[in-house]
């Protein structure tokens, strides 16, 4: 893929998660930058990268471990492998990390945050197929009106690339929010059987 093409994608890209970010932070509660909170856990999605050797799009998603909710026994580790049991999400994230996130604020504290963090990676075949982009065309041409062409982009001279697209980020969209909703599902369930837990004892 051309240096272009590959810029247009991840433009695309960005356009999409941050329209995606955005989204959330009007469904859940919205934190500093480009953050979102859901029932006391950040989370936020990283910048898109395009993978040249792949022909894809990767990008990451991360969610605040809640530290001040685990008991003594039962470190931020074992939260972490918890959540990567319970994350369900149809397409498996190429890799899972904990990470951790030392900020200062502005009255000099230092916060350690750790951070579950899972990276998908989505090729050009499954964010758009070659004959819907076709069948689009066909479409788009019997349409005198003009309606169904999708916008014009800077840089793109063919119908075909503004088509490709138009799809790249309705598709990339969905499967983002996808990734996004399994987490939130993957940390309630598992902060469920920590309560469970801890009624036990």
């Amino acid at each position: 893929m051309s240096s272009l093409q590959a810029q247009l994608f991840v433009e695309t890209a960005s356009v999409t998660l941050n329209r995606l970010t955005k989204d959330l932070q009007k469904e859940f509660e919205p934190k500093k930058g480009d953050r979102f909170n859901v029932e006391g856990i950040t989370y936020e999605i990283g910048p898109p990268k395009f993978v040249d050797t792949d022909r894809a799009i990767r990008f990451e998603i991360s969610s605040k471990i809640p530290g001040e909710e685990l008991p003594a026994s039962y470190d931020h580790a074992k939260y972490f492998k918890q959540i990567e049991k319970s994350n369900a999400s149809a397409k498996k994230p190429v890799s899972a990390d904990m990470e951790n996130i030392v900020r200062e604020t502005r009255d000099q504290e230092r916060k350690e945050r750790d951070y579950v963090k899972l990276t998908y990676q989505y090729g050009e075949n499954e964010l758009y197929d070659d004959r819907d982009v076709l069948k689009d065309i066909e479409e788009i041409a019997k349409d005198s009106s003009g309606k169904k062409a999708p916008p014009k982009v800077p840089g793109v001279t063919t119908l075909a690339g503004r088509v490709i697209l138009d799809r790249l980020q309705s598709s990339l969209y969905e499967v983002a929010k996808e990734n996004v909703e399994s987490l939130i599902d993957a940390n309630a369930k598992v902060r469920a059987e920590l309560k469970k837990s801890a009624k036990k004892k």
